[in-house]
């Protein structure tokens, strides 16, 4: 086990990603990857994802020092370097 924490982000954005906000909602975490894209799916049909005011939400699992770097303002996930899962896979 490599000792890292993996969080679940879920982002709404535009449909082509340049402009996506992090949806407020509570944080889960796992303690591998691997648990945390098994549970993309069931939080992309979960309530904070089908609430947000947004064109295309996303699920992406992540670290906690990814998540931070990515700060809470706007960005673009066009230049994240990580590959997102949306509703639509």
């Amino acid at each position: 086990m490599s000792g890292m924490i993996f969080a679940l982000a879920l982002f709404g954005c535009t449909d082509d990603g340049s402009a996506c906000q992090r949806i407020a909602g509570p944080e889960q975490t796992y303690e591998s990857r691997f648990e945390c894209m098994a549970s993309q799916g069931t939080a992309l049909d979960g309530d904070a994802a089908m609430a947000a005011d947004f064109p295309s939400v996303f699920a992406q699992c992540m670290t906690k020092a990814q998540l931070s770097h990515l700060g809470a303002g706007s960005i673009d996930l066009r230049k994240s370097g990580v590959t997102f899962a949306d509703a639509s896979d």
